[in-house]
C-alpha cells in the first residue's frame, strides 16, 4: 500500500438509522471506506442483530455488547443511543442530519414520515443530503406495506424454488442471507453513485432500494429465459440450469466441484476421467445438448469421480487447467482465506469481547484503501462523545437528556 494512500470516502459523514442486516452492512462498507458513521440505536435495546447469535462465547452480555451477528457487521461505527420516538430525540436527529452527508434508514415505508425524519423533513436542514431508504418490497408498490425479512424475500423472489435437491418439492433457503447482503451491496453502490452526482452538481437526492429488487437482479441470468422463453426452472442441487457439467461430484472421500463452462473444457474433462468417447457422443457435443441430456450425462460421470480422492482429482484437473475446487466446510474456508487473501482476516480488540477475527475489506485500490479502525461499538458507547463533538452539547445538557431517557 502506498504510504500516501488515503481512504476514498474519508470526510464523508453518515447518520445511520438502519437496523437488522442489509442496512447495517451498507453502513459498514461505507465505514470501511473512511466514512464517519454514527449509528442511532434505541437506548434500551439497540439493534436487533445484537440478539442474533450462534456461538456460546458471545452469549454473555447482550444487548450491551451484541451477538456474533452484530459483531460481524458493525465495525467502524459509533453507537449513539437516542429515543427517536420523543420530541427531544427527533430534534437531536434533525441537528445531526445537518452535519451528515448521508442518511440511511430501513424502517417500513411511512414510519420515518410519521416520525418527522423522512427525506423532506431532513432535507430542510441540509439540501445536499443524500437520503437512502432501504425496504423489503419498495416504497410504493403493491407489497410496500408488508414486513419483510431475508427469508420472506427469498421466498417471494423464487430463490427458494430453484434451491435444493432435484425433484424435491421442499423449499430450501440458501445458507447465505442472499437478499440482505445483495441489498446491502446494491445500496452501497447506489449511495456512492449519488455522491459522485453530488460532486458534479452539488445536488443531494433520495436513493431508494428494495431487497426484492436487489434479489431479483441477482437472478439476472434467468430473467430472459423465464419471462420470454417460458422456461420452467427447478432445483438442480449443486448444478447450474444453463451449464452442464457445472456441479459437485462425489469422490472417494468427499466432493469436488467441476466447472466445464466451454466445450473445450468438457473435452479435457472427459480425457481426465478416462471417457473421451463421451465428448464425441452427439448428445453431449455441445453445452445446449448437455443441458437437454443432463439426466443421461451426469449418471455416467458420477461413478468415475468416486474412483479417486478429492486431492487426487484436484491434482489431475489442475494439470489439465480445468476449473475445480474441493467442497470445504466453513472452518477450513476461513482458515484458508488467511493465505489465499492476506488481509481478509483481521484481528481487532473489543473492550469486552476481547480479540475478534473479522473479515477484512474486499476492495483493493492502487492509491486508496479501506480499513478497520474501530471495533463494533457497545450500545450507546459514543453518545456523549458525539453529542459534545458534533452538536457542542455540554455534560449538563447531556445529563438532563439522559435523566429524561431521551439518550442512553
Amino acid at each position: 500500500m502506498n504510504a500516501m494512500s488515503t481512504r476514498p470516502l474519508e470526510g464523508i459523514r453518515v447518520l445511520d438509522f438502519t437496523h437488522g442486516v442489509a442496512g447495517p452492512y451498507t453502513a459498514m462498507l461505507l465505514g470501511d471506506m473512511g466514512c464517519d458513521v454514527i449509528k442511532i440505536e434505541q437506548p434500551d435495546r439497540g439493534d436487533s442483530t445484537r440478539y442474533m447469535n450462534v456461538a456460546e462465547r458471545f452469549m454473555t452480555d447482550i444487548p450491551k455488547v451484541g451477538g456474533d451477528y452484530f459483531l460481524a457487521v458493525s465495525r467502524n461505527k459509533r453507537s449513539v443511543g437516542i429515543d427517536i420516538k420523543t420530541d427531544e430525540g427527533r430534534n437531536l436527529c434533525h441537528r445531526l442530519a445537518g452535519w451528515a452527508d448521508i442518511v440511511l434508514q430501513s424502517f417500513r415505508p411511512g414510519v420515518m414520515t410519521r416520525l418527522g425524519l423522512d427525506h423532506a423533513a431532513l432535507r430542510a436542514h441540509n439540501p445536499r443530503l443524500i437520503y437512502a431508504s432501504l425496504s423489503a418490497y419498495g416504497q410504493d408498490g403493491s407489497l410496500a406495506d408488508k414486513p419483510g425479512m431475508d427469508i420472506a424475500v427469498q421466498a417471494r423472489s423464487g430463490v427458494m424454488r430453484i434451491t435444493g435437491v432435484p425433484g424435491s418439492q421442499e423449499p430450501i433457503r440458501p445458507g447465505a442471507s442472499m437478499a440482505d447482503f445483495a441489498g446491502g451491496i446494491y445500496l452501497y453502490a447506489a449511495i456512492t453513485t449519488a455522491l459522485f452526482h453530488r460532486e458534479r452538481s452539488g445536488e443531494g437526492q433520495e436513493v431508494q432500494l428494495s431487497l426484492m429488487d436487489a434479489t431479483m437482479s441477482m437472478l439476472m441470468n434467468y430473467s430472459v429465459a423465464v419471462m420470454d422463453g417460458h422456461a420452467e426452472l427447478g432445483p438442480v442441487g449443486s448444478g447450474h440450469p444453463q451449464l452442464v457439467p457445472y456441479q459437485a461430484f462425489a469422490t472417494s472421500d468427499g466432493h469436488v466441484v467441476v466447472a466445464a463452462g466451454t466445450n473445450k473444457v468438457f473435452r479435457e474433462l472427459c480425457v481426465c476421467l478416462g471417457c473421451p468417447e463421451l465428448a464425441q457422443d452427439e448428445r453431449f457435443r455441445s453445452n445446449q445438448n448437455r443441458v437437454r441430456h443432463r439426466t443421461e450425462l451426469i449418471p455416467l460421470m458420477e461413478p468415475l469421480t468416486r474412483s479417486r480422492s478429492t486431492a487426487a482429482w484436484l491434482a489431475i484437473f489442475d494439470a489439465a487447467d480445468i476449473p475445480s475446487a474441493p467442497v470445504q466446510d466453513l472452518p477450513t474456508a476461513f482458515e484458508q482465506l488467511r493465505s489465499t487473501s492476506p488481509g481478509m482476516v483481521q484481528t481487532v480488540e473489543h473492550p469486552v469481547a476481547g480479540p475478534l477475527s473479522l473479515l477484512g475489506v474486499p476492495f483493493r485500490f492502487s492509491h486508496t484503501h479501506g480499513d478497520i479502525r474501530r471495533p463494533p461499538p457497545m450500545l450507546g458507547e459514543h453518545t456523549d462523545q458525539v453529542l459534545a463533538e458534533v452538536l457542542g452539547m455540554g455534560p449538563e445538557a447531556i445529563g438532563s437528556l439522559r435523566a429524561a431517557k431521551v439518550v442512553g
